[in-house]
C-alpha cells in the first residue's frame, strides 16, 4: 500500500504527464482566485478610505453606497467562482474513469485511487491558488484606479493590505476545489474496474442521495418562496429575486445529469431527421451525461443570475414609475438647475406667480441617525409642508395619521420600515444640532421613490440653514395649466430653468433610473461575466478533449471532417441552449415573484407597464452562443490526427 509522500510524489508525476487533463482545472481555479482577491480588494478599500482621518459626511455616504455595490458584486463573483471550480474540478476527475479504471485492474485499491486523486488536486490547486493570488495582488492597485476612472466614485480608494486577499482568497479556492475532486475521487473508487470501463462511455445519470437532499431543499425553499410572493412587501421580492437564482442554480445542478441531458435532447428533435451531424451531437450528449452538465453549468448561472437581475431592476423602474405617476397631483413642475440659493429665490418666484395655486418646493437634509450615544452615518430626509406636499406630491398614510405629523415626527414608507425593522409608533433617535432627539414615526406612507425620500420630517423640526431646496418644484395651476405654463415663463426668464408636464417628468426620472441601473449592472456583473465567459469556453474545450476518442472513432467508421466539426458545434449549442433555458425559465420566475409582488402593492386602479429589457437579454444569449460554438471549433480545429480506435489515450 502507498505511504503519504510516495502518493504525493506520484500525483506530482501524473499531473506532469497529463497536465492536458487538469489544464482546465487549473484555468477555472486561477481566475477564480483572482475574482475572489480583486473583489475582497475592493471591499477592504471601503474600510482603508474610511478609516483616513478628516473623512467628511458626504464621503462617507459615498463609501456607505459603495460597500452596497461592492458586496453585491462579491457575492455574485464569489458565487460563480465557487460555483464553476467546485464544478470543474468534480469535471476533470470524473473524465478520467476510463484510466481509473485500468489502475484498478492492475491492482490499485480504492483508497490508493482517492488518494491519488486527492494528490493531484493538490498539487493543481496550490499552483492556481499561488498564480491567482499573486495576479490578484498585481492587479489591485490597477482595478482600485479603473472605478475611479470610469465614474463609480469621485473618491481615491485606498489599497487594504494584501494579505487579507490572500487569506480568503487562496484557502476558499483551494478548498472548493478538493471538495469537487473528494466527491469525484469517491464516486470512482467505490466503482469496480470493469464497471469503471463501461461507465467510460455511457455515465450514470442517477442523483446520490446528497444530491438529491440538496436539490429537494432548494426547490422547497423555492416553492416556500412563490407562496409567499403575494404577500411579500416589494423589497423583500426584490431581494428574493437577487438571492433565489443562486439557490435554484445549485438545485437544477444536483439534478444536471439526469435533467440536462434529457433536455437537450428534446432541444435536438426538430434537427435530427435533417442533418445526421445534429443525430450524432444529440447521441453524444445523452451518453456523456456529467460532461453535458459540466460545461452547461457556467451558462446556466450567468444567465439565470444575470437575466433574473436585469428583469428585477426593470420591474422595479416600471413600479417606481407607476408610484410616482400616479401619487403626482401636480400637473406642472419647475426644475431649477442653478445653486441652491438660486433654485430658492427661482422657488420664490414660482409662488409668488398670481396664476399658482400652490408650489411646493422640493426640500431636502442629513440627519444622523443615533448610534450608541453618538452620531453615526448620516441619511438623507425630506422636509416638507404637510398642506403644499399633501396637494402637489399626494402625500398621504397607509397606516397612521398625518394628524400628528408636527414637532419631533417623521413618516417613513413601507420600503423603509421593511428595510429598518421599525414601524408604526416606533422611536428613531437622530442628532440634530448636537443633540439626540427620538422622532416618532407617526405615519407609514406609500412608496414613490421620485417624489419624496425614505424618510419624511416636517418643516418645523430642522433650522432653516441645514435644509437645501433641490430645485424641484411641484406647480398647482389656479385655473388653466397652459396659462400657468406662460404665467410662469415670463416670471422665469433669464433664469436657468424648465417648465415641463408632470408625465413627461416622470418619465425622464424612469429612463435616469434606468440609465443608473445599467451602469450599476455593468459593476455588479461585470467580473461575474467575464469570469463566466472564460469558465464557458474552457469548460468546452475540457469537455472536446475529454471527447476525442470518440471522434477519432467516429472517423474511423467514417465520418468525415467537416461532420465532426459540425457535430461539435450541434452538441456546443445543444447544451450552450440547454442552459440558456434553464436560465431563461428561473429569470422569468423570478420576474414573476417580482411582478406579482409589486403589482400587490400598488393601490386598485394604478397600472403598472412591464418594459422587458430584451436586448441585454438577448445579448446574454447570443454571447454564450457564440463562446461556446467557438470554443468547440476551436478543440476541433487543434486536435490531433485520428488514434487508433484501440487506444486508450
Amino acid at each position: 500500500m502507498m505511504r503519504g509522500p510516495t502518493t504525493l510524489a506520484l500525483a506530482r508525476q501524473t499531473v506532469h504527464h497529463s497536465w492536458r487533463g487538469y489544464l482546465g482545472a487549473f484555468v477555472a481555479l486561477l481566475f477564480g482566485v483572482v475574482l475572489i482577491s480583486v473583489t475582497v480588494t475592493l471591499i477592504g478599500s471601503i474600510d482603508a478610505t474610511d478609516g483616513r482621518p478628516g473623512t467628511s459626511a458626504d464621503e462617507r455616504a459615498q463609501l456607505d453606497g459603495l460597500a452596497a455595490m461592492f458586496g453585491m458584486m462579491s457575492t455574485i463573483s464569489a458565487f460563480m467562482a465557487l460555483f464553476v471550480v467546485g464544478s470543474t474540478f468534480g469535471f476533470v476527475v470524473a473524465g478520467r474513469r476510463r484510466e481509473l479504471g485500468l489502475l484498478r485492474l492492475v491492482g490499485a485499491t480504492p483508497r490508493q485511487v482517492r488518494r491519488l486523486l486527492l494528490g493531484e488536486s493538490v498539487v493543481v490547486a496550490a499552483a492556481a491558488t499561488t498564480v491567482g493570488c499573486l495576479l490578484g495582488t498585481v492587479s489591485a492597485p490597477a482595478v482600485l484606479r479603473l472605478v475611479r476612472a470610469v465614474g463609480i466614485t469621485t473618491l481615491d480608494l485606498q489599497a487594504p493590505s494584501p494579505w487579507i486577499a490572500w487569506v480568503v482568497a487562496a484557502p476558499t479556492g483551494a478548498a472548493v476545489a478538493l471538495l469537487g475532486a473528494w466527491r469525484s475521487s469517491r464516486r470512482a473508487a467505490r466503482i469496480s474496474p470493469s464497471a469503471a470501463l463501461r461507465e467510460a462511455a455511457v455515465e450514470r445519470t442517477r442523483p446520490s442521495v446528497v444530491q438529491f437532499v440538496v436539490a429537494a431543499l432548494c426547490f422547497g425553499g423555492l416553492v416556500a418562496t412563490v407562496v409567499a410572493a403575494a404577500d411579500e412587501p416589494p423589497l423583500l421580492s426584490m431581494l428574493a429575486s437577487i438571492l433565489l437564482p443562486e439557490v435554484v442554480v445549485i438545485g437544477l445542478m444536483c439534478i444536471g445529469p439526469a435533467v440536462i441531458p434529457r433536455l437537450a435532447a428534446l432541444l435536438a428533435r426538430p434537427f435530427i431527421g435533417r442533418d445526421v451531424t445534429a443525430r450524432m451531437a444529440r447521441d453524444e450528449v445523452r451518453a456523456a451525461a456529467r460532461t453535458t452538465a459540466a460545461v452547461a453549468a457556467p451558462v446556466l448561472a450567468i444567465s439565470a443570475i444575470a437575466g433574473s437581475l436585469l428583469l428585477t431592476l426593470s420591474l422595479t423602474a416600471d413600479w417606481a414609475t407607476a408610484q410616482n405617476r400616479a401619487r403626482l397631483h401636480a400637473p406642472l413642475v419647475v426644475e431649477v438647475g442653478s445653486p441652491a440659493t438660486a433654485a430658492s429665490d427661482a422657488a420664490s418666484s414660482v409662488a409668488a406667480d398670481r396664476t399658482v395655486a400652490t408650489a411646493d418646493v422640493r426640500r431636502q437634509a442629513t440627519l444622523a441617525h443615533d448610534d450608541d450615544g453618538s452620531p453615526g452615518e448620516p441619511d438623507r430626509v425630506e422636509v416638507v409642508d404637510l398642506a403644499t406636499a399633501s396637494a402637489a406630491r399626494g402625500l398621504a398614510a397607509t397606516r397612521g395619521t398625518l394628524d400628528d405629523f408636527h414637532g419631533n415626527a417623521v413618516a417613513v414608507t413601507a420600503t423603509w420600515v421593511t428595510d429598518a425593522g421599525v414601524d408604526l409608533g416606533g422611536t428613531l433617535p437622530v442628532w440634530i444640532d448636537g443633540k439626540r432627539v427620538p422622532l416618532r414615526v407617526v405615519a407609514v406612507l406609500p412608496d414613490a421613490p421620485g417624489l419624496y425620500a425614505e424618510l419624511v420630517v416636517p418643516a418645523e423640526l430642522l433650522p432653516p440653514d441645514s435644509v437645501r431646496a433641490t430645485g424641484t418644484v411641484f406647480v398647482v395651476p389656479r385655473a388653466d395649466v397652459a396659462a400657468t405654463r406662460e404665467s410662469l415663463r415670463r416670471t422665469l426668464a433669464g433664469t436657468d430653468s424648465r417648465i415641463v408636464d408632470s408625465g413627461d417628468w416622470v418619465d425622464a426620472i424612469a429612463a435616469r433610473t434606468r440609465e443608473s441601473n445599467n451602469f450599476g449592472l455593468i459593476i455588479l456583473l461585470g467580473p461575474a461575466g467575464l469570469y463566466a465567459a472564460i469558465a464557458m469556453v474552457n469548460a468546452t474545450l475540457i469537455g472536446a478533449s475529454q471527447r476525442r476518442r470518440q471522434r477519432d472513432l467516429i472517423q474511423l467508421l467514417g465520418a468525415s471532417p467537416d461532420q465532426v466539426r459540425r457535430a461539435a458545434i450541434w452538441q456546443a449549442a445543444l447544451v450552450c441552449g440547454t442552459g440558456l433555458l434553464l436560465g431563461g425559465a428561473t429569470m422569468a420566475l423570478m420576474g414573476w415573484l417580482v411582478r406579482r409582488a409589486t403589482t400587490a402593492d400598488l393601490a386598485a386602479g394604478i397600472d403598472a407597464p412591464i418594459t422587458i429589457p430584451w436586448l441585454p437579454l438577448l445579448g446574454i444569449g447570443v454571447t454564450c452562443l457564440l463562446l461556446t460554438a467557438a470554443a468547440a471549433t476551436a478543440g476541433i480545429r487543434t486536435r490531433k490526427s485520428p488514434h487508433r480506435a484501440d487506444d486508450p489515450a
